[in-house]
This record gives structure tokens, C-alpha cells and sequence, in this order.
């Protein structure tokens, strides 16, 4: 009795997992038996407790066999797992050398495009430093272009001023060929009219201060014609020329190239000479031939002439004894005005001939 309890303990403590009906039959089996161990004895007794063993070695064969067939089952479910398992890896270690060699082919290919960027930015920065080039060639040339646009301006304004004063010339000439034939007809005349009274009045004295009277007034109107042609570059006002210059100089030098063109500074001694704004236009500072250089307040012109007519600006002259030379100025289309000023200063002046 004792020997089965002990083996029913030993295979419910080892198979824990078995079926609890089996068990329980088990159970009631062994409790039967030892119940009818008690009671009987003898040869039933043995046979019934063979028939027990057998009954119990039965039962336990075929938990045992359930167990063997449940462990094939688990082992070939095993196999099935370690199967899908390692079909799986496999696939994920495709899918791996996939993704890796992708990894790689996007690497080369980032490896490229940073390069391709590198190269990108260098060409950029290379256009960006040719265009600020451009750009400073564009001003230059723009400048330039400014600068040539007013020297063109400039220069057809004085284009247009020089055929006005060639129109001014060829009227002027024209003028004066017509003056010089008529007096060179009248000179005509009055050397006839010379010579009729030299052979009718050589007895009488009166007829040499008649020639004499006839010689100087021809010799005067002869004069007055040279004086009426101006030179080249000068301009005509009256009987005298003009010249404007157009470079800046000191009052002394200003002189001296005036007497250097057989000329000198301007005289202004009647209210026409005043008006020189058709001849060097308004707000220009020339010099003309007014000094106080040899007595302080002793204004005299360049050919020693003592200021009658004045043309003083208001308040002038009053630069004492620095200021000892004097500019002509026009505000407008006005007559100008005069100051007194630094004989060294540069400005234009005015020749008269």
C-alpha cells in the first residue's frame, strides 16, 4: 500500500500537468484497494490486488503516453517556430543587406550631392565676386558715360556759340568789306578830287592846307577801318576788341598776358564797357585793369588814367590795404559790379585792343 502511495505521489509531483480526472481515478482506485485490503485476504484478495496493479500500471502508461504524444507535438510546434524563427532572420537579414547596401548607395549618393554643393557654393561665390566686378565696371563706365554726356552738352553749347559769333563775324565782315569799298571809293574820289585841285590851285597857298585837311581825314577814316577787325577769338564793342580768356589766373598775370597778346586789362570808362555780360556771361569773377598798388585809395586804370566813372559794389572797396586789385562780377542779365579783392586770387580776365 505504502509502495503506491508513494509511486501516485512521485508521478503527480513530476507531472503536475496531468489530466485531474485521471488523477482522481487513480486516487479512488488506491482508496478502494486499501479499503478491500482491510477486509479480505487470501487468493481474491491477491487477484484483486493484481487486477489494481495492472489497473494502475494501465492508467499510468497512458499518461505516460499522452505526455510522450503531447511532447512530439510541442517538440515538432518547436520546430515549426525554430523553422518560421530562422525563415524569419533570414528574411530580416536579407531585408538588412538591403537596407545596408541602400544605407551605403545613400551615403555615396549624400556624399556626391555635398560635393556637388561644395562645388555649387564656389561657383556661386565666384559669380557673386564677378558681379560686384560688373557692377563697379557698370559705375565707372556709368560715370564715365555722365562725364562724357556733359562734356558733349558743354561743348554743343559752345558750338552753338561759336557759329552765333561766326554768324555775329560774317555780318560784322560784311559789314565792314562794305564800309572799307566805300571808303575806298570815296578815297578814290577824294584823291581825284586831290589831284583836280593840285592842277587847278598850285598858284594859290590855300590849296596845300586843303590837302592837308583831306589827307588827315582820309588817313583817320583809313585807321578807323583796321581798328574795326578784330583778331581771331576776340570779339568787337565799338571801336575796341575783346578777348575772354578762359583759364584763371592772378591779376598780375592776368596783365601780363594781355600785354603778351599786344592788349592789356580792360578799361571801364562809359556805362556800354560796363555791360560785359553778352561777352563773359553772368556769375563769373573776371579782373580787369583797376589797381590801387602804387598809392593805397588811389584807384587808377592800366594805362595810368585816373577812376572817374565807378561801378562800386555796396560797402566797396574795403579790403584797405590787403585788397589792392579788383574783379568785375554780373548777379544777372544786368550791368555788373566791381570789388576790390586779393591780387593773387585766380580768376578770368578781359583783354582790350
Amino acid at each position: 500500500m505504502r509502495f503506491f502511495k508513494e509511486k501516485l505521489d512521485t508521478y503527480v509531483d513530476t507531472n503536475y500537468n496531468a489530466n485531474k480526472e485521471q488523477v482522481l481515478l487513480v486516487i479512488i482506485c488506491a482508496s478502494v484497494f486499501c479499503q478491500w485490503w482491510k477486509r479480505y485476504s487470501g487468493a481474491a484478495a491477491v487477484c484483486l490486488g493484481l487486477l489494481c496493479v495492472l489497473l494502475l500500471a494501465g492508467i499510468i502508461g497512458l499518461l505516460l503516453y499522452r505526455e510522450f504524444d503531447m511532447f512530439s507535438l510541442k517538440h515538432s510546434s518547436s520546430s515549426v517556430v525554430f523553422n518560421t524563427l530562422t525563415k524569419d532572420r533570414d528574411q530580416l537579414q536579407t531585408s538588412n543587406n538591403t537596407l545596408t547596401k541602400e544605407r551605403d548607395q545613400l551615403q555615396t549618393k549624400y556624399n556626391t550631392l555635398t560635393k556637388d554643393r561644395d562645388q555649387l557654393q564656389t561657383s556661386y561665390n565666384t559669380l557673386t565676386r564677378e558681379r560686384g566686378q560688373l557692377q563697379t565696371s557698370n559705375n565707372t563706365l556709368s560715370k564715365e558715360r555722365d562725364q562724357l554726356q556733359t562734356r558733349y552738352n558743354t561743348l554743343t553749347r559752345e558750338r552753338g556759340q561759336l557759329q552765333t559769333s561766326y554768324n555775329t563775324l560774317t555780318r560784322e565782315r560784311g559789314q565792314l568789306q562794305t564800309s572799307y569799298n566805300t571808303l575806298t571809293r570815296e578815297r578814290g574820289q577824294l584823291q581825284k578830287e586831290i589831284e583836280r585841285l593840285k592842277q587847278s590851285s598850285v598858284e594859290k597857298g590855300e590849296s596845300n592846307s586843303l590837302m592837308t585837311v583831306l589827307f588827315d581825314s582820309l588817313l583817320t577814316k583809313a585807321r578807323n577801318v583796321q581798328l574795326t577787325v578784330c583778331p581771331q577769338g576776340w570779339k568787337k564793342l565799338g571801336n575796341s576788341c575783346y578777348y575772354v580768356s578762359t583759364e584763371s589766373k592772378s591779376w598780375e598775370e592776368s596783365r601780363q598776358d594781355c600785354r603778351n597778346r599786344g592788349a592789356d586789362l580792360v578799361v571801364i570808362n562809359s556805362q556800354e564797357k560796363q555791360v560785359f555780360n553778352w561777352l563773359c556771361g553772368v556769375k563769373k569773377y573776371v579782373w580787369i585793369g583797376l589797381t590801387d598798388s602804387a598809392t593805397e585809395g588811389t584807384w587808377k586804370w592800366v594805362d595810368d588814367t585816373p577812376l572817374t566813372t565807378k561801378y562800386w559794389n555796396s560797402g566797396e572797396p574795403n579790403g584797405g590795404k590787403a585788397e589792392n586789385c579788383v574783379y568785375f562780377y554780373s548777379w544777372s542779365s544786368d550791368k555788373g559790379e566791381w570789388w576790390d579783392y586779393y591780387c593773387y586770387y585766380e580768376y578770368r580776365w578781359i583783354c582790350e585792343k
